[in-house]
């Protein structure tokens, strides 16, 4: 069945949404929408979509209605980054300061949708900690839909949601079931408590007093506005423990939402996760990133003396100067020490001569070492997926170039590489986004300030143009939805 919203129906829709989640349909949704109200047409024998509407004041249906409109699809070990985060970084982090403090861990995957993402959690504690017996963990998942949540509790997946589980994954974690599925195995499932929530209008699913180690938010806020965002992120602030971790999605960003959580990068070069910590009190004054030199470094080679005294906090002695010790004059000099060669960080600049002439493999070289000097470059990640996209590697500039506008929201041409990219790789839906975010950023430069990177183009034309990517894009990824 097929339905077509009238400017009436579709604002009403909309308007019951946000109030009942915080849910955002802007105009390119409204396809997506009438999808979505045609199945409930269809399901609940209303006899059209007036009809329908008069049925939205019984709570069921609109939980119903939630129920369609809300994305379920999602899978086992979802955006690699981020497992690698919690497998080698977060998870030992956390099962060390519990170890400390009472053996305690409190995880909240909000949004949980049909349960992959909570499971997942689940299957790195077991791979850390085999044996639970006298800790105390809960893993709360929490979603909008009972349709996901009640996937979620059968715990019952089929090939595609495993499909980035490794083959030892699979055999460890899950068994087979009679019809061919995958089930998840009891002492993962016993980790993982369910519960219905709604993150706009029900306060957080815990006590008062009651703090969380880490939070997973991932392609939730996606959904709402920026004043529902940062009401959320408010809260879960509050509710997570100073040094709590949460995760967001690759797209979402706290950029000009919230100041009270830091943006740290956990890992290195390609495998590198970003993240966001609550840091209050002293812990805003460390230093979000480790000090890259290592521990058999010793102080710079033009250093004369050293200075020797107390711990700081000491006040009983004022520090010792000690002078460097006069040695005996040899009569024969030992040779010097080659001098030290230091290697520069290479410049933005240099890279973008590079792609220029066309050194597109020395480009990438080049923006590696701008990012491991600069972790937290967005223009580094940046200019190594431009200098991929033009080897032709757009799944690996993919990931640079989520990582650019995710530092970097206002870096438009991130945005309008990202977008070509996504559409390329077949997501006109995510495509279309992209686009939006590239009219929207360039949008608010001068429009006739010259794009150089783009042949020269004006920033006026390159808005139009995206402005009719965004809307042929957004088209072909409704009908996309009509035809499953």
């Amino acid at each position: 069945m097929k339905v077509k919203l009238t400017t009436e129906q579709f604002e009403a829709l909309r308007t019951l949404l946000s109030r009942a989640a915080g849910l955002v349909f802007d105009d390119s949704r409204r396809q997506s929408m009438a999808y979505s109200v045609a199945e409930r047409v269809r399901e609940s024998g209303a006899k059209d979509v007036s009809a329908y509407l008069a049925m939205l004041d019984d709570p069921g249906e609109r939980q119903r209605l939630l129920d369609e409109v809300t994305i379920q699809e999602t899978h086992f070990f979802r955006n690699p980054p981020q497992v690698r985060a919690l497998r080698t970084h977060v998870l030992p982090e956390l099962i060390s300061h519990a170890a400390r403090h009472g053996r305690r861990i409190r995880i909240w995957s909000a949004g949980c949708s049909t349960g992959e993402e909570p499971y997942s959690v689940a299957m790195l504690l077991r791979e850390l900690l085999p044996s639970t017996s006298g800790w105390d963990i809960k893993i709360i998942a929490t979603d909008i839909s009972s349709r996901a949540l009640e996937s979620a509790r059968a715990a019952s997946y089929g090939a595609r949601a495993v499909q980035m589980a490794t083959p030892d994954e699979i055999a460890r974690f899950f068994q087979a079931g009679p019809d061919g599925s995958h089930e998840v195995r009891p002492e993962i499932r016993e980790l993982v408590e369910f519960r219905h929530h709604n993150l706009v209008t029900e306060p957080v699913p815990f006590a008062s007093d009651e703090r969380v180690d880490l939070v997973l938010c991932r392609n939730v806020t996606i959904y709402f506005g920026r004043a529902t965002t940062r009401s959320l992120m408010e809260r879960l602030h509050a509710c997570l423990r100073d040094g709590g971790y949460l995760f967001l999605g690759h797209s979402e960003t706290l950029w000009q939402v919230s100041d009270q959580f830091r943006l740290v990068s956990l890992g290195v070069g390609e495998s590198a996760a970003f993240v966001y910590r609550r840091q209050d009190g002293s812990q805003e004054r460390r230093a979000v990133l480790p000090d890259r030199r290592t521990k058999d470094e010793g102080p710079p080679p033009n250093q004369r003396e050293r200075r020797v005294g107390p711990r700081r906090g000491d006040r009983s002695a004022e520090p010792v100067v000690e002078k460097p010790v006069a040695r005996p004059v040899r009569p024969i000099e030992p040779p010097r020490p080659a001098p030290a060669i230091v290697v520069a960080t290479p410049q933005p600049a240099v890279i973008r001569a590079a792609l220029a002439d066309g050194r597109y493999e020395e480009a990438v070289a080049l923006a590696i070492g701008l990012i491991a000097a600069e972790p937290l470059s967005a223009e580094g990640f940046y200019l190594r997926g431009l200098a991929l996209t033009d080897l032709g590697r757009d799944e690996d500039a993919l990931v640079d170039l989520r990582k650019a506008v995710y530092l970097d929201p206002n870096m438009g041409f991130a945005h309008f590489l990202l977008a070509g990219v996504l559409d390329r790789l077949g997501h006109p839906a995510a495509a279309a986004v992209e686009y939006g975010a590239t009219a929207d950023t360039l949008g608010r430069q001068p429009g006739d300030a010259a794009a150089h990177e783009l042949g020269g183009r004006s920033v006026r034309e390159l808005v139009e143009l995206c402005r009719q990517l965004e809307g042929g894009l957004a088209a072909r990824a409704s009908s996309r939805e009509e035809v499953r």
